[in-house]
């Protein structure tokens, strides 16, 4: 069994950070406690784990970097987890008074293939890196490069009409590119 005092003095000085830091992967702050909590719960349940300060706190986040990865695997299996990527870019869209053409951008990515569409919603919508998508997805970072290149190439053929201005506004708006 892990050592009561120093358990306690960890999660102490650890959890804010902790969950911190797995709030830069999920936005939910109810999620990310859970998830924090969860982690020093299976730490306390360990027997065999040897838990000092020196090299807790890079396995601690480590673990909970791989928990918030393990919940987006999880999540895209469900069909509803796309719909709620989709509806998290529309009121984001919806809210940006300076963004035009809303319904034109909403059209263009409802024509991008379900993969494609996927990676363009993790990175777009919850800033992840190209390597935190391959990890959810099982698949390499190469191929989340070229779905996403695909995912622009699609939008652009479908948003041709737009001007290039809007169009690179509309991607740096997307991709959070400081221009």
């Amino acid at each position: 069994m892990v050592d009561e005092l120093l358990f306690e003095q960890l999660f102490r000085m650890y959890y804010a950070d902790l969950c911190r830091y797995a709030s830069r992967y999920l936005p939910d702050k109810q999620l990310v406690e859970d998830i924090v909590q969860n982690f020093f719960i299976a730490v306390w349940e360990k027997e065999n784990l040897t838990v000092n300060k020196e090299n807790f706190l890079p396995y601690a986040y480590r673990s909970v970097y791989n928990r918030c990865l393990n919940y987006y695997k999880a999540e895209l299996s469900k069909e509803s987890f796309l719909a709620s990527l989709l509806e998290e870019w529309d009121g984001q869209i919806e809210e940006d008074d300076d963004f035009p053409y809303k319904q034109e951008v909403r059209e263009a990515l409802r024509k991008l293939p379900p993969k494609c569409r996927q990676i363009f919603l993790l990175k777009c919508i919850k800033g992840l890196k190209y390597k935190e998508i391959a990890d959810i997805c099982g698949i390499s970072v190469n191929t989340v490069k070229y779905h996403l290149g695909e995912a622009f190439w699609i939008m652009r053929e479908e948003l041709n009409g737009l001007s290039g201005c809007i169009l690179l506004f509309m991607m740096t708006k997307a991709l959070d590119i400081v221009v």
